[in-house]
């Protein structure tokens, strides 16, 4: 079985469509809701698809308190604006099976604009060669494999650089099809342009050793 983790706060807004969209490629499989302290509906809506989990705010929290309810073999962490085309979970199994550890899901942006095909390009290469897989592509993993590593450090951003980092000591990894799809939502609310811009300097100054705690401070302030 997999466990399908996603962390919200604050989702009401898109969360109802995302959730059913996913029911199809969900079968018999998990569905884990981690909520870090939502004030909206987040929380009843979440209810009605999978099972809620209440956890500290912040996303290694949430991610790591989900898989800790898990019961699946498989663990797949999603955000709260994806949805996963036919066959995602199939394409998971056989990949873990032919001796990859993880990895994540060629992402496709749900907008037309060429912007966003530049976009989806730099991730899809990023997790290819960088093997660096972050919350928008997607990330699997064995359970016994993320239990290993002692999951997401507990940091207060690049969570996923930590974790890509320690999955890759362990072994081969793999971006997969079928592809992710991802809201626009965040691109149109402060500007394509800006928003890519802002991921990309934040991801500069990791690489040249700024500290986590003001890489989240400057994260926040420009958001």
């Amino acid at each position: 079985m997999i466990s399908v983790i996603i962390p919200i706060l604050n989702e009401a807004k898109i969360l109802e469509k995302s959730l059913t969209r996913l029911q199809p490629e969900l079968e018999n499989n998990e569905l884990i809701i981690v909520d870090g302290g939502s004030t909206d509906d987040s929380v009843s809506i979440a209810e009605k698809y999978g099972k809620v989990v209440i956890s500290e705010r912040g996303r290694a929290k949430q991610l790591n308190a989900g898989a800790a309810e898990a019961t699946g073999d498989i663990l797949v962490f999603l955000h709260a604006d994806i949805w996963l085309e036919s066959g995602a979970f199939k394409s998971v199994e056989s990949t873990l099976s032919s001796g990859y550890v993880g990895g994540g899901f060629l992402q496709k942006i749900d907008d037309k604009g060429l912007l966003y095909r530049i976009i989806e390009i730099t991730a899809d290469m990023r997790g290819k060669f960088l093997k660096v897989f972050y919350g928008d592509s997607g990330i699997y993993v064995r359970r016994v494999d993320f239990r290993q590593i002692n999951g997401f450090p507990d940091v207060p951003i690049m969570e996923e650089m930590g974790f890509s980092k320690a999955l890759r000591k362990l072994g081969k990894t793999k971006m997969i099809k079928p592809h992710i799809h991802i809201s626009s939502r965040r691109w149109e609310k402060n500007g394509i342009v800006r928003t890519t811009a802002v991921n990309w300097f934040i991801t500069f100054l990791y690489f040249m050793g700024f500290s986590l705690e003001r890489l989240a401070a400057l994260y926040q302030d420009i958001r």
